[in-house]
């Protein structure tokens, strides 16, 4: 393409005219000059399989083959093959950008901004990604450029397609080293003959330029071999060691180069009349003054740059006039200079100064943090011109100084400077606004950048860039893989603000990052903004064709990836009294909706922490799982075509924002946590209740209500959304799956009610029905609730819960699977299977469809009962602990009927032969009685069964299962103890009788025993199982004590009790006395005692049965005549109770009451034996069986009585003797002998008690009755 023999030490002249074409001089060599040729490139090895499927490409190569196809250290142009191309396709013009269907993909976005990556991307580049390149994209032309070391490739960015039209360029001077800075190049606003933009391309070590008047004609003009299209020169005077370090379009024809060393240089690519020509002048003011001269002079060529600062940045702006530009550059001490530079290359230096004092001086004061750094550290990172020409809303809503954005460019520059403070971990950096009016440098408002402390990497592809698109109001900070976006917008007024204002201090707005993944290969490698039309036509008449959009954006070329725009979603918010804010709400749905994605270059995770508490962290977390929950956010569909993939979506999205919660530091409360668990419990059963649904579906004809569809139309409308017709949601079950599923509680109570109003109103006509609505309500209820369960101990971990225990109190939320709702209904639910499955019995059910799903429904009892069981533990564990006294007492009833229902509903389940699962059930919630109901109550099902056997080898089988049965019964006393065998006990205590309790074989740890013993009912047959089976005559004894003194109610038997246990006790003592005849003295006196004061307990309860026995037998001639136990206590009533005083009604309901007791042969107290024997008219006649009633009674009051009891016992059994005779007339001693007053006190009772009571001393000391009279 390039002559060889050009020369290098100026410009190359112009070899075609922009307005006409000239013939080739004819001392010229065709060979030798740049030639084009417009080809389609191969991007791929399927290109020739499918060659209408390749993209457009066009190669603009070079004639010089030795040199391109040669190796240079590490770089190699490999050729390819080519298609060559006749017809050339279409183009769209410039600017045409679709508004809608550009075929971006959102990457991110949230209230202030939208990341989205343009389809557009040569697959060469695409494919080479792991290649060094760099570009720009220009939003004026709508093309990018990128470069490497041996090509440019060009294309229209805001293409549609996947792979666009693409103009690739062959250099004609490709780099030597691996290592070398890559080419620098920009493209050309086009000519007057050409609506496409040229090329211009540096080689920063050689200082080669090409240039290309217009990317389409180098490719067309190929076919005219004789019309060279490109021309080449070399920049003179380059320092040794020096580059080219950044190229600057000054716009039309015009460039700023910047090197190395600090120099700068103004390049034209077009001569004074317009054709292609290149020339190169350095500036000799300003920033490289110190190089003295135009060629500087030996030292500045010796020593090169490395004493000097790099220029950090250098950009151009429109000046005042036709042809002007203002050209300034800041290196990075913080020096700035501006240069007016006219069309042809003459410049003059209208400012130039160190501002690196004032800089560190003023962001110091507006981020104190940043003194805290070196202060040699300070650096200037890039500058940016500010927008000139805004409307006047913009510039009242601007922190900027606004008498300078209402300056010209003949009065002063307005720019920005990105600075940064560094340490070894970490950067501040800084946005600093400054003016440049004549010789003053002036600093203004300082805007710290806090979000963003990474420092610049060294080796970065692109250094960090400031980018401020009009109106002004967002910057852009664009390093290698971070954008910050960060708002230059004005707060609401407030005294806070007017402070910071007066300091020139930029209050903290909205302030963001965008982070790229890091990866060597993604990387920004180029960069450029769009700002929003002004119809305008470009300044000095330039044609500007810029794509259309409605609010300023920045343009990342990002390789590997392509184009990346990071455009502001609304920029009028950011001059409104509410502008854009982040949140932490928007952070985690960036992180939420845009994380998920694997192939999103941008990364949400691990960078950088979040500046929010724990509890905004929470409360956001909360609304935006409520949000995905019902739909109610705009990165989820509403109509969605599949909604099993909706939900399956949405459920990646609440196991995105889990783990990303879980990554950060922050911590999360339980509350918060379980609510989130709750949410996502929530989606996952809705997706398997909407499987279940479409299965239900399929197995219905065509047009019936599945109980899915049936419980979303019987919800009341209150309690669920409204269904919008005119935006297409026509299916309600579809549209209660998308925006309530929060309500799920309701729905699965409602499981119930739509059976119970089906079947109680009449609304179907067939139990057929009925019997279907019945197994799919138990199969939803049911699935539902274990799918809960499962996702809650599947996931607890992940949520940073115990997932076994529900925790209650201090806001928690209540379980949304145990609602009280919930449990009635499902307690209703089995209690309605139960009664269906009693009357429509599967076996009797002769449709096959009916039996089956009959079946299914028995078989889903034990699961559904497990469920209704679980649902009761969680509400009453999550009420106990609640704060509220009503909930507190709802959870104490639950938690005392929640053993009765375990009973009640496990305990059912043997009525449908379905043992094993009901065991498995008792034994999985703690139920031991319905455990021990189902296995003895199954053990005598099989009894029953076998008696019924007439084979022999069935009988037999029968009685192995039965025996298997038992060995398990004693399996279980084994592991649960006490708790099952006397509950399973009792059982069969009042199945099969004492006997079945005695000779259950696999008792193995003597549980019967302990069972009869701790149960004082069973005393009668606890002493007979220590006799025959313990051995234990000692225990025994003391069974039959405690039995016949304290519980024993019939006479006859405790005497025989009593006795019973007399003589074990005499038989123990007669054992132990010979025990302890044969060395035994191990025994302690102790139990000797022990026995001997229960031998005298027992000795004082005979004699009073003795007594008792005597007044029977005392009363027993006056009731042999009556004929019913009524008429025998009349009789005696009537023989015994004269004396009681009529009006002793008291006295004589007591007497009643102890004659009926005597009558039936109960055992008295000794109290009412006490009132019978001294109320009872006891006469003469009586004597030779009771000589004294009196005598007993203290007997009584003795053997039965103690302490201050027996005491007042004895003073009424005195006193009711004193009262028996009549005083006054044994006192009437007038006209008696001694002989006859004698014979009348003999007679008295009281003489006959006193009497008996000596006749009784006379024989006994031991039953010397009590003699106190008071």
């Amino acid at each position: 393409m390039f002559s060889p023999n050009l020369q290098e030490g100026g410009p190359a002249k112009g070899t075609r005219s922009s307005r006409r074409r000239q013939r080739p001089l004819s001392g010229e060599n065709p060979a030798q000059q740049p030639k084009a040729k417009r080809q389609r490139l191969p991007l791929s090895e399927t290109t020739f399989a499918n060659p209408d499927a390749a993209p457009e490409t066009f190669e603009v190569k070079s004639d010089q083959t030795a040199l391109l196809g040669a190796k240079s250290d590490g770089i190699e142009n490999v050729g390819v093959p080519r298609r060559e191309l006749s017809v050339r396709f279409k183009k769209p013009k410039a600017g045409e950008r679709p508004n809608k269907g550009d075929g971006s993909v959102v990457l991110t976005q949230n209230n202030a901004y939208t990341v989205s990556k343009l389809p557009a991307l040569p697959d060469r580049l695409r494919a080479d990604a792991q290649n060094r390149q760099q570009g720009a994209i220009y939003s004026s032309s709508g093309y990018a450029l990128c470069l490497t070391h041996t090509h440019a490739f060009v294309w229209p960015y805001a293409s549609t397609v996947s792979s666009p039209e693409t103009f690739v360029f062959t250099l004609p001077y490709p780099s030597k080293h691996a290592n070398d800075p890559l080419p620098l190049g920009s493209l050309v606003p086009p000519s007057a003959a050409s609506d496409e933009p040229g090329l211009v391309v540096v080689m920063p070590v050689s200082g080669k330029i090409a240039y290309w008047e217009s990317i389409a004609s180098a490719a067309t003009l190929d076919f005219i071999r004789q019309q060279r299209n490109g021309v080449e020169d070399t920049i003179a005077g380059m320092f040794s060691g020096e580059h080219v370090v950044q190229i600057v379009n000054a716009e039309t024809s015009g460039f700023v180069l910047v090197f190395s060393s600090g120099r700068l240089a103004y390049m034209s690519v077009r001569d004074t009349h317009g054709r292609p020509g290149i020339s190169v002048q350095f500036l000799r003011n300003g920033l490289s003054t110190n190089l003295g001269g135009f060629l500087g002079n030996i030292r500045n060529a010796i020593t090169g740059s490395s004493s000097r600062p790099d220029i950090a940045a250098a950009r151009a702006s429109h000046g005042a006039n036709v042809g002007e530009r203002v050209i300034v550059a800041a290196n990075t001490k913080g020096r700035l200079s501006s240069w007016k530079i006219h069309r042809g290359g003459q410049y003059e230096l209208i400012a130039d100064g160190d501002m690196r004092s004032d800089l560190i001086e003023a962001v110091h004061y507006a981020d104190p943090k940043s003194q805290s750094f070196p202060a040699d550290s300070f650096e200037v990172l890039d500058f940016t011109f500010v927008p000139r020409g805004l409307e006047s809303k913009y510039i009242a809503a601007s922190r900027l100084s606004h008498q300078s954005l209402r300056l010209g460019s003949d009065e002063a520059q307005h720019g920005l400077l990105l600075v940064s403070h560094t340490d070894r971990r970490q950067s501040r950096y800084a946005i600093v606004e400054v003016v440049l009016a004549g010789d003053r440098l002036l600093p203004g408002n300082v805007r710290p950048v806090t979000s963003y402390t990474t420092p610049v990497r060294p080796g970065a592809a692109e250094k960090p860039r400031l980018h401020l698109p009009r109106p002004g109001l967002v910057a852009f900070l664009v390093f290698d893989r971070a954008v910050v976006v960060a708002s230059m917008g004005s707060l609401p007024e407030s005294p806070d603000v007017q402070l910071q204002d007066s300091a020139h201090i930029l209050p903290p707005t909205f302030e963001d990052v965008i982070d790229f993944r890091d990866e060597d290969s993604l990387q920004v490698v180029g960069s450029g903004i769009e700002e929003p039309s002004n119809n305008d036509q470009g300044h000095d008449g330039q044609r500007i064709h810029r794509l259309r959009t409605k609010n300023p954006a920045v343009m990342l070329l990002l390789q590997g990836v392509g184009a990346v725009r990071v455009a502001v979603t609304d920029v009028d918010r950011f001059t409104t009294s509410h502008p854009p804010q982040i949140t932490a709400k928007s952070k985690l749905e960036q992180a939420v909706f845009f994380g998920v994605k694997g192939d999103n270059p941008l990364v949400f995770r691990g960078k950088r922490q979040l500046p929010f508490s724990a509890t905004e962290m929470g409360n956001a977390a909360i609304e935006l799982s409520n949000e995905i929950l019902s739909s109610k956010t705009p990165f989820i569909s509403n109509i969605p075509a599949s909604l099993e993939n909706n939900l399956r979506l949405r459920i990646s999205y609440l196991d995105g924002l889990i783990s990303y919660l879980g990554e950060l530091t922050v911590e999360i409360d339980a509350q918060t946590r379980w609510k989130l668990l709750y949410n996502a419990e929530k989606l996952a059963v809705a997706t398997w209740v909407w499987q279940m649904h479409e299965q239900f579906l399929g197995q219905r004809p065509q047009g019936e209500r599945t109980v899915v569809s049936q419980i979303v139309a019987w919800i009341h409308e209150s309690q669920k959304t409204d269904l919008n017709m005119a935006a297409g949601e026509v299916d309600p079950v579809r549209h209660w799956f998308i925006h309530d599923i929060w309500r799920f509680d309701i729905f699965l109570a409602w499981a119930y009610q739509v059976i119970k109003y089906i079947y109680t109103k009449g609304f179907v006509n067939s139990d057929d029905e009925v019997t279907r609505l019945a197994w799919e309500a138990s199969t939803v209820e049911n699935g539902a609730l274990v799918e809960a369960r499962k996702f809650r101990l599947s996931r607890a971990r992940e949520y940073g819960v115990d997932g076994e225990k529900v925790p209650g109190g201090d806001g928690f939320p209540e379980p949304w699977s145990a609602t009280h709702l919930i449990i009635h209904n499902h307690k209703r639910l089995i209690e309605f299977c139960f009664k269906w499955l009693e009357s429509h019995q599967p076996a009797q059910e002769s449709n096959p469809i009916n039996k089956k799903l009959l079946e299914s429904t028995r078989a889903l009892l034990p699961a559904l009962i497990s469920q209704y069981l679980q649902s009761m533990s969680d509400q009453g564990s999550w009420a106990r602990q609640s704060e509220v006294p009503e909930i507190q007492s709802r959870g104490k009833l639950y938690s005392q009927a929640f053993p009765e229902e375990i009973y009640d509903k496990v305990s059912r389940l043997k009525d449908f032969d379905l043992w094993e699962e009901a065991i498995q059930l008792a034994k999985e919630y703690k139920g031991f009685a319905a455990l021990a109901e189902v296995v003895v109550q199954q053990i005598l099902s099989l009894e029953q069964k076998g008696a019924g056997t007439a084979s022999q080898a069935a009988a037999d089988e029968n009685e192995f299962v039965i025996e298997e049965k038992r060995k398990r019964m004693g399996g279980l006393f084994d592991q649960y103890g006490d708790e099952f065998a006397f509950r399973a006990y009792e059982v069969l205590l009042q199945s099969s009788g004492v006997q079945a309790v005695l000779d259950f074989p696999y008792d193995r740890h003597g549980y019967a025993t302990l069972y009869l013993r701790t149960k004082p009912e069973l005393a009668k047959i606890s002493w007979i199982n220590d006799v025959q089976r313990e051995k234990d005559i000692d225990h025994a004894a003391e069974t039959l004590l405690n039995l016949g003194m304290s519980r024993e109610q019939q006479v006859w038997n405790k005497k025989i009790e009593l006795s019973l246990g007399k003589l074990a006790f005499l038989a123990e003592e007669a054992e132990q006395s010979v025990a302890n005849g044969r060395g035994r003295n191990s025994v302690a006196s102790d139990a000797s005692a022990k026995k001997n004061i229960s031998l005298e307990k027992i000795e004082h309860e005979l004699e009073l049965i003795k007594i008792q026995d005597t007044l029977y037998k005392t009363i027993l001639p006056v009731i042999r005549d009556g004929v019913d136990e009524s008429a025998e206590l009349e009789l005696v009533l009537k023989e015994h109770g004269v004396l009681i005083p009529k009006r002793q009604k008291a006295l004589h309901s007591i007497f009643e009451d102890g004659m009926a007791r005597l009558l039936k042969h109960e055992s008295l107290q000794p109290a009412t034996l006490i009132d019978l024997l001294t109320l009872a008219d006891l006469g003469e006649k009586y004597e030779d069986v009771i000589p004294d009633p009196f005598c007993l009674a203290l007997k009584v009051a003795k053997y039965g009585l103690k302490g201050e009891e027996r005491a007042k016992a004895v003073k009424l059994i005195w006193r009711r003797c004193f009262v028996r005779d009549d005083w006054k007339a044994v006192n009437q001693t007038k006209g008696k002998g001694d002989d006859a007053q004698l014979e009348l006190l003999g007679h008295t009772a009281t003489y006959h008690a006193l009497f008996a009571v000596f006749e009784q001393s006379k024989f006994s000391f031991r039953h010397y009755p009590l003699i106190i009279i008071y």
